[in-house]
C-alpha cells in the first residue's frame, strides 16, 4: 500500500501544529517514524522528501539546516539546486510553517467521511 501524496502533505502540516512557533527540527528518520504512527506503515523516504519539497515550492513551509562547517543557517529556497542527500539524509533539518501554511491548518486531522442523511 502506498500513502497518497495529498495525505502526506496534510499530515506534515498537521504535525507542525503542536511545535513551538510551527517549527520542527528532526531527521528524515524522525519524520518517517511519526508518519508511520499516523498511517500504520512507513512511507518511503523519497516520498517524504518529495512531499517536503512540494510544500516548500508552494510556499507552505520553509526548509532550513544549520551548516556546522560555516556556522550559518541555510534556507533551502524554491528553485535552488541542492544535494538532497546532504540536506535531508545527514543530521537534522527544520521544517517551519509559513503564514500561507498556517492557513492550511484548518484541514481535518482525522479521516474524512460522508454523513448519511436522516
Amino acid at each position: 500500500m502506498t500513502i497518497r501524496a495529498e495525505k502526506l502533505e496534510t499530515e506534515v502540516l498537521v504535525s507542525l501544529r503542536p511545535h513551538s512557533e510551527g517549527k520542527r527540527d528532526d531527521s528524515i528518520t524522525g519524520w518517517g517514524n511519526s508518519l508511520e504512527k499516523t498511517f500504520g506503515e512507513r512511507p518511503d523516504f523519497a516520498d517524504v522528501v518529495a512531499t517536503l519539497i512540494r510544500l516548500r515550492n508552494r510556499g507552505l513551509i520553509r526548509l532550513i539546516k544549520f551548516v556546522t562547517e560555516r556556522n550559518v543557517w541555510y534556507d533551502y529556497a524554491p528553485g535552488e539546486k541542492v544535494d538532497d542527500r546532504w540536506f535531508f539524509y545527514t543530521g537534522t533539518f527544520i521544517v517551519a510553517v509559513t503564514d500561507e501554511g498556517r492557513g492550511c491548518w484548518d484541514v481535518p486531522s482525522g479521516p474524512i467521511g460522508f454523513q448519511q442523511s436522516a
